[in-house]
């Protein structure tokens, strides 16, 4: 995507990595996390603020906060570079992604759309459905159709 994009910090397996939004309502600690799914060749791609859960005693992804910081295609921009370094290390894997809700999932859709031509040269992109027993139908993308997510594999 031709947009900025923040630095990087990255686990040695290229599944973990961790940046910092910068903006008009402060600083805020991002990370995005590659896991696998019950289907091995299918990850899940999770992504939100890194918060510390005193409850807990430990760190956790909150993908419900709205930092609102002024940045959002900045850091869709980075978001999408991760995807870029995971599937160079992991050619064979699909990712699947989807917002936390209807509204974050309808900005990736326009995220993808806007910027289709592009993604289009390395990535194979799919719209994908969600059915029975959480299982995924996908079909290629269409900007027209509303998904329950979306999967991207490296051509």
């Amino acid at each position: 995507m031709n947009y900025r994009k923040y630095a990087l910090i990255k686990n040695e397996l290229s599944t973990v990595f961790h940046f910092i939004s910068i903006g008009h309502k402060g600083n805020f600690r991002k990370v995005v996390v590659y896991s696998p799914t019950t289907n091995p060749n299918v990850y899940n791609l999770g992504f939100g603020d890194l918060k510390y859960d005193s409850l807990k005693k430990k760190y956790i992804i909150d993908d419900q906060i709205i930092n609102d910081n002024g940045d959002i295609r900045m850091i869709l921009a980075t978001v999408v570079k991760t995807a870029y370094e995971f599937t160079s290390i992991n050619p064979h894997v699909t990712i699947f992604f989807r917002g936390s809700d209807i509204r974050r999932t309808n900005t990736y859709k326009r995220a993808i759309m806007l910027n289709q031509e592009e993604l289009s040269e390395t990535f194979d992109i799919f719209g994908a459905r969600m059915i029975d027993n959480n299982k995924i139908i996908d079909e290629p993308f269409d900007y027209k159709k509303d998904y329950d997510g979306f999967l991207i594999k490296r051509k």
